[in-house]
């Protein structure tokens, strides 16, 4: 009788743990968070016929760049490409036109970053996602630009070592960090990620090869570098921050410098004109896994986040919806008073002015 209990009891206890467990990760997930839609300013939509994941905006010439693919189509199963679009934003109305003179045959475009020399040229690289992810190898395509705002495809990279990218941060004209989502696979260890515990590989490719340069990020959703080169920011989506890295140029490698915590599962970051941080968050993980479900509205969050040396930062919620104006938002740029808003699946892209 006595074993009987004993063993009621521990059943209980595992009962009770992984029900604590369980109301963590939907916390912590936002699935209990109150949404309160505002925007100081006023948005409009551009229609588009795909979804810009990722935005990267030249603001010299005042041009942006958009990962674009009809990734509703892709859940859904069907075959489609994509490209990089660009949008003068000087020029109204803001019409999207492609970027790229050429492309390779396939092309399901994720995330993007621009590089500009010391000399002025610009070369965008692009993370390419097979049509069989997890057995065909990842790839990175880098295109130079050959007239102002058309690109011309150059060359592409692969390495064992970009096991899942999703995002990337150009350094030179053959160098680059990747920011992998995921290195653990299934049960326990899928868990561990979403409780922020394990780690996902920032990678850099060196021009040559690839190397790990840091191994526990937890599950890298974005990934930029300040205007001198010499500081990453990385969105760590489970993690609910933002790694800081210090950056040495001549090496790669890299050396923690802080973490900032911030009330959101971050995406992608852009680094504004002022040096602070524009980051897309997402607010609710659970109706955004409801939304590739069952494609119902997913909230879109955007910050503004100004970096000090350390852990500190100011954090300021500039942008929160419901999902009623753009649903599942990946990506927040600014240009200017313009605030740029663009989803993971919602084909088209938020265009906002703020007061």
């Amino acid at each position: 009788m006595r074993i009987v209990k004993t063993v009621f009891k521990f059943i209980g206890i595992l009962l009770l743990i992984s029900i604590l467990s369980m109301l963590y990760v939907l916390n912590r997930g936002g699935a209990f968070r109150e949404i309160k839609p505002h925007f100081a300013g006023r948005c409009d939509s551009l229609p588009l016929d795909g979804s810009a994941e990722d935005i990267t905006v030249d603001r010299e010439r005042g041009l942006a760049y958009i990962s674009f693919l009809d990734r509703a189509a892709l859940i859904r199963g069907e075959a489609v490409q994509g490209t990089v679009m660009r949008i003068d934003l000087n020029r109204l109305p803001l019409v999207p036109e492609d970027a790229l003179l050429d492309r390779p045959a396939h092309l399901r475009t994720h995330g993007l970053s621009l590089y500009i020399s010391p000399q002025g040229k610009r070369s965008l690289f692009v993370i390419n996602h097979p049509v069989s992810r997890g057995t065909e190898p990842e790839l990175v395509e880098v295109f130079d630009e050959v007239s102002p705002g058309r690109f011309r495809h150059r060359e592409t990279f692969r390495s064992p070592l970009f096991n899942s990218p999703n995002d990337l941060a150009a350094v030179g004209p053959r160098q680059f960090y990747v920011a992998n989502d995921k290195t653990l696979e299934g049960g326990l260890a899928a868990g561990l990620q979403q409780l922020g515990i394990g780690g996902s590989p920032l990678t850099y490719f060196d021009g040559e090869e690839a190397r790990v340069v840091v191994d526990d990020i937890a599950a890298g959703g974005g990934i930029n570098v300040s205007a001198g080169g010499g500081t990453l920011y990385v969105a760590e989506t489970s993690g609910q921050r933002i790694r800081v890295l210090r950056r040495d140029p001549a090496s790669g490698a890299v050396t923690e410098t802080g973490r900032i915590a911030v009330p959101t599962s971050p995406d992608n970051i852009d680094v504004a004109a002022d040096a602070s941080l524009t980051v897309a968050g997402h607010a609710n993980t659970m109706k955004l896994i409801m939304h590739f479900i069952k494609g119902e509205p997913a909230p879109s969050q955007v910050l503004r986040v100004i970096p000090d040396n350390g852990d500190g930062a100011a954090v300021d919620e500039i942008y929160m919806n419901a999902g009623d104006e753009i649903s599942a938002g990946s990506v927040g740029v600014t240009y200017g008073n313009k605030l740029l808003i663009g989803s993971i699946t919602d084909r088209k892209l938020l265009v906002c002015e703020q007061s």
